[in-house]
């Protein structure tokens, strides 16, 4: 990578002075990877934004033992500020709560997967009004030496780029001890580093003067080409004295106006970061009327189901009532049927069995009542045509029809009987010859 500058004779010395520091301070960082150190990983709430950070640190550092840092911003709630119960207010943190535990152990996942033992991935997680200054302050508590964290959202990424945009990355690299190594990295891709100061006895200049002044020169672009590059830092010329001391003559002068440049800046960056707490505060206390809002509209659209499925059932029973109520009535109605079917057929036995004993006396082969009426008795009468019959056989319900007519009841379907509608026990038809021949001769008498 070439980058084509256009410089003053007094940027150039600086420039140079600084390439010098940056070097020493590489080759010094590079050694520092062979050490047991822990290196601690800053994770976001988003593991697709954070996954190209943690996967950078695990496949370019030696990462013996990892711990897994994520501080997120605290949103106090309470039931006077934000309109809700306590109880909803718990549920809401609760749930917060499980979320920050999932994200943790999908990060956990992706360390094991590229091959780190499980007993050395720790896991940690704070809360805090300013995640930079929390993040400086975990690291002077726990002498942090190593700390890898994002530069910026991975969709803000743009190749040669060597500027911080995150403010919290941007505060860290600034305020940490300059005992801790920092790599700012973004979409998998190295932006900045910062070498940890390490005392070196017997130099002749200390290297704590050198990492001074790359703490100084910390906001300087630094070009990175790919990963492992922090290894590979080519050995700078020795500078002459009479350089060493125009190089700090326009050093001196580079950071006093730095110095005032970085109180101005740190300003904005308060004022900035004070509005952005406040829209923050705001977003989520509009969030929380959200929640509120999307639970109640659960909670009404669930009973409106119940209700609609109350409504089905009353309608289903309803109708098994109406049918209930249909074959009752049916039911009625046949048992009255079958009733006068049964007289019917008593009156038949009653006639048959008087034509009967007729018939044995000698008698008159027609009874009285049959010779004064030209009406045909009932029993003469098929109850399928309401013809007389000619041909009488008598079916499995013990009714009397005609034989043709019973055998085309039965073709077209009927299994049940004509007079009782009750199924047919079998189809067969008995001659009933004593009805044959008393139908005979009452046609003989009423031609």
């Amino acid at each position: 990578m070439c980058y084509l500058l256009v410089l003053e004779k007094r940027e150039f010395v600086f420039l140079c002075v600084s390439i010098y520091l940056i070097d020493k301070s590489g080759e010094s960082m590079a050694k520092a990877l062979n050490d047991d150190d822990p290196v601690y990983v800053a994770v976001s709430e988003d593991v697709d934004e954070s996954r190209s950070t943690l996967l950078w640190a695990l496949r370019t550092l030696r990462v013996k033992k990892l711990h897994l840092l994520h501080v997120y911003q605290l949103i106090s709630m309470t039931p006077s500020s934000s309109g809700l119960e306590q109880s909803e207010i718990d549920a809401i943190q609760e749930l917060e709560q499980t979320s920050r535990n999932d994200t943790l152990l999908k990060y956990h996942d992706i360390c094991i997967d590229e091959g780190v033992i499980e007993q050395d991935v720790d896991m940690s997680y704070f809360s805090a009004n300013n995640v930079g200054e929390w993040i400086v302050e975990l690291i002077y508590q726990n002498n942090i030496k190593k700390l890898i964290m994002g530069a910026t959202a991975d969709s803000h990424y743009s190749e040669g780029m060597v500027h911080i945009p995150s403010t919290k990355a941007e505060y860290v690299f600034r305020h940490a001890p300059h005992c801790c190594n920092i790599w700012l990295v973004c979409n998998g891709n190295l932006i900045q580093t910062r070498a940890g100061r390490f005392e070196h006895a017997g130099s002749a200049h200390s290297y704590s003067e050198s990492s001074s002044s790359l703490h100084s020169l910390d906001s300087a672009p630094i070009p990175y080409g790919g990963a492992g590059r922090a290894e590979r830092v080519t050995q700078p010329h020795a500078l002459s004295s009479s350089e060493e001391l125009s190089a700090r003559g326009f050093e001196s002068m580079y950071y006093e106006e730095q110095r005032r440049r970085l109180e101005i800046d740190e300003l904005k960056r308060e004022k900035k970061q004070r509005d952005k707490m406040r829209r923050e505060a705001e977003d989520a206390l509009s969030s929380s009327f959200g929640v509120s809002q999307i639970l109640y509209n659960e909670e009404v659209i669930r009973r409106r189901e119940v209700e609609a499925e109350l409504n089905r059932a009353k309608a289903e029973i309803e109708d098994m009532k109406r049918v209930q109520k249909e074959l009752e009535e049916q039911h009625y109605a046949d048992c009255r049927l079958l009733e006068m079917f049964q007289k019917e057929r008593d009156e038949a036995i009653k006639t048959t069995e008087e034509l009967l004993r007729a018939l044995e006396k000698g008698e008159s082969s027609i009874p009285l009542q049959w010779s004064v009426s030209n009406e045909p008795p009932q029993c003469f009468i098929c109850p399928i045509s309401k013809d007389i019959m000619q041909n009488p056989h008598v079916a499995a319900d013990g009714y009397t029809y005609e034989a043709d007519e019973f055998r085309r009841w039965l073709n077209h379907g009927g299994e049940k009987s004509p007079m009782t509608n009750i199924r047919l026990q079998n189809h067969n038809l008995t001659p009933n010859l004593v009805l044959r021949s008393a139908i005979k001769d009452w046609l003989q008498q009423h031609p």
